[in-house]
């Protein structure tokens, strides 16, 4: 005997297997309620100043919102391909200089209800920050760790490259080919080491011999490094 199913019923049983789905697929580090309730208190409609420079990308397949990252757009792997391929955002329209004042309008984790929401091609499965720029009608987005846990993680993430009070200042005390560079995302010979960190983005790794007053600092993946010598940049490399 055959039962006729209504299409009410069929798209409801869709629904919960899509929901089953994304629930399997959501990061097991689940932020806490209480340590969400303190993010959303501390945080959400907060005003900052970008710390570094930073590329601003349409969102990977969401042109509608844009992504901010202190590493170039060729660096990144947020978004991978059926097969595992890192899958880079489109080319950077600009850069936002340092001292760039934000709001941050929330920090948005991946549920499964979010999840379905945003748009596939995106690094939908991490926990956003959304921000507003000024003039921009487009919200940014500073993509964080799937692993980011506790309040304290979320907040070590963005002051990466969100600071309490505006750089702007020292920015503009830099001598002027280092503050042409810093607008460049780019290192000129003789940058100390937050000059170097405003044009870079902060190091993941810092390796110093202070008796000889040597620093050699990793970026991400290893892509690029820095030699300091008495607080002062010597060279550089890009892989």
């Amino acid at each position: 005997m055959h039962r006729s199913v209504s299409s009410g019923a069929l798209r409801g049983a869709l629904a919960g297997l899509l929901a089953a789905t994304l629930a399997a697929c959501t990061p097991r580090a689940v932020i806490p309620d209480a340590e969400r309730d303190r993010v959303a208190r501390e945080l959400d409609g907060r005003t900052r100043y970008l710390r570094v420079a930073v590329h601003a990308s349409p969102l990977y397949g969401d042109g509608g919102m844009l992504l901010l990252s202190d590493q170039p757009p060729s660096e990144l792997d947020l978004v991978r391909t059926p097969g595992g391929s890192p899958v880079p955002p489109p080319k950077a329209e600009r850069i936002l200089p340092p001292g760039t004042q934000v709001k941050i309008r929330e920090v948005e984790f991946p549920t499964a209800w979010i999840i379905a929401r945003r748009v596939v091609m995106t690094p939908r499965y991490h926990p956003w920050a959304i921000l507003e720029l000024p003039g921009e009608p487009r919200p940014a987005v500073i993509v964080l760790s799937q692993v980011a846990a506790t309040y304290d993680e979320i907040r070590g993430e963005l002051e990466r490259i969100l600071a309490v009070d505006d750089p702007g200042v020292f920015l503009k005390q830099l001598p002027p080919d280092q503050r042409d560079a810093v607008l460049r995302k780019e290192l000129v010979e003789g940058m100390g080491p937050r000059a170097v960190e405003m044009a870079w983005g902060l190091p993941e790794r810092k390796r110093i011999d202070r008796p000889a007053g040597n620093e050699e600092w990793t970026w991400p993946g290893g892509a690029r490094s820095a030699f300091l010598q008495d607080e002062r940049l010597v060279r550089w490399e890009r892989k």
